[in-house]
């Protein structure tokens, strides 16, 4: 089973390194706390975010969407959530050093199978899915 962990790292939100918009597209501005997208008229904030719990070379703050207002974080029942399922996402597997070991670019419905191959490899610790079009962090993957 795998375990998908919204925002891994604590999320905060500097005012000075924030843009509030309004959602102008269905199916965009993906919220990274509670893994829904963004409805027509509601305001989401991007934000710079950072998903490493550790020192790493390949740390370093991206851009992330969050709802303005407070949504119901994200639980993991073990399946793929939605907003990952339908995109293109860059999968990213590290070590337990925190190093890249593994990648690979998946369409969203096959990233349980992707997934599960990387967990396969004894050095594979966790993985990372960004999209693969605009590189942000979408969801940390462990093996639950």
């Amino acid at each position: 089973m795998l375990q998908f962990t919204a925002l891994p790292a604590p999320l905060v939100v500097d005012q000075d390194k924030s843009m509030s918009m309004m959602v102008d597209e269905e199916n965009s501005y993906p919220c990274r706390r509670c893994l829904e997208d963004g409805h027509l008229g509601e305001e989401i904030l991007l934000v710079s975010y950072d998903p490493f719990l550790a020192a790493s070379p390949y740390t370093g703050p991206g851009p992330v969407f969050v709802h303005r207002k407070d949504c119901t974080p994200y639980k993991c029942d073990g399946s793929v959530p939605g907003q990952q399922s339908r995109r293109l996402l860059s999968v990213r597997a590290y070590d337990v050093n925190h190093l890249m070991v593994e990648c690979d670019v998946v369409e969203g419905k096959d990233l349980a199978e992707k997934a599960e191959s990387f967990f396969a490899s004894a050095n594979v610790k966790y993985l990372h899915a960004h999209y693969a079009r605009p590189g942000c962090f979408a969801v940390r993957i462990d093996k639950a």
